[in-house]
C-alpha cells in the first residue's frame, strides 16, 4: 500500500533529518579512529592495538581522579610513542609469565589536560606547573600503571592512583609483605623492560631511553580531541 500524499511530502524532510543526525553520530563514533590515525603522524601508537592483552582504565576519563570529573573524553585513546610501546610489550610479557599483567591508568596526556590537572591539583605536588615545564606524559614517553592478576583484579600496592604522596614513594619498603612483593614484581618487570620508576610515585614509569632527550609535546587539538 502506498503511503498517503501528506506522508510522501514529509519523506524528503525526514530523510534529510536522518542524514544530518546519522552524520553527527558517525563523526562522533569515529573520533577515536581519527585521533589514532593522526597520532601516528606524531609517532604515537594505540596501546590497545599494539598490546591487546593489556588492561586499560584511563582514570582521567572517569570521575575517579583528583579533579573528581572526567578530563578526557570517554573515548580517549591510550597512546604512547612506538619505541615506548615496544618496552611496554616486554614488561607485559614478563608479567604474564609470572601470572600477572599491567593496567594502565594514564599514558599520553595532552598539554590541555596537564593544564587542567595543575589548576586543580598543583598543590599536591603531583603535577608540573606548565609555566616551568611539561610532564613527560605530554610527550607520550611515560605511563601510570598498576599490577593486576590474570583475571584483571588489581593487586594490593602502597596507595591508589594519585593518592597519598607520603606513602607513594617508589623507594618505600611497605611493612605488609604482600604489598612489598607486589611492588617488587611490578618494578622489576618495568625496569627490566627499560622503564624508570618515578621516585615519588610508585605508579609512574618513564621510558629510560628518553630521560635525557628532549621530546616534543603533543596537544589534544593536534589529534582532534577536546579536553574540558
Amino acid at each position: 500500500m502506498l503511503p498517503p500524499p501528506r506522508i510522501l511530502s514529509l519523506l524528503p524532510a525526514l530523510i534529510l533529518m536522518s542524514c544530518v543526525t546519522s552524520g553527527v553520530q558517525r563523526r562522533s563514533a569515529i573520533v577515536p579512529n581519527q585521533a589514532i590515525a593522526l597520532a601516528r603522524q606524531y609517532g604515537l601508537v594505540d596501546v590497545r592495538t599494539a598490546v591487546p592483552d593489556i588492561s586499560v582504565d584511563l582514570r582521567y576519563a572517569t570521575r575517579h581522579n583528583v579533579v573528581r570529573r572526567p578530563v578526557y573524553p570517554a573515548n580517549m585513546p591510550c597512546l604512547l610513542r612506538a619505541s615506548t610501546v615496544a618496552h611496554l610489550k616486554q614488561a607485559q610479557a614478563s608479567l604474564r609469565r609470572q601470572g600477572y599483567g599491567l593496567r594502565i591508568w594514564d599514558a599520553w596526556r595532552p598539554q590541555e589536560a596537564q593544564q587542567v590537572l595543575y589548576a586543580h591539583g598543583g598543590g599536591t605536588g603531583m603535577f608540573l606547573d606548565p609555566r616551568t615545564g611539561w610532564s613527560r606524559h605530554c610527550g607520550g614517553i611515560s605511563l601510570d600503571a598498576t599490577l593486576v592478576d590474570l583475571e584483571g583484579r588489581e593487586q594490593r600496592l602502597p596507595t591508589y592512583f594519585d593518592e597519598d604522596l607520603q606513602k607513594a614513594s617508589s623507594n618505600a619498603r611497605p611493612r605488609d609483605p604482600v604489598i612489598l612483593r607486589n611492588l617488587e614484581i611490578l618494578h622489576r618487570a618495568m625496569r627490566e623492560a627499560g622503564f624508570t620508576p618515578l621516585e615519588g610515585e610508585w605508579w609512574h614509569f618513564d621510558d629510560a631511553d628518553y630521560l635525557h632527550e628532549p621530546v616534543s609535546v603533543i596537544k589534544a587539538a593536534d589529534l582532534g580531541i577536546v579536553i574540558r
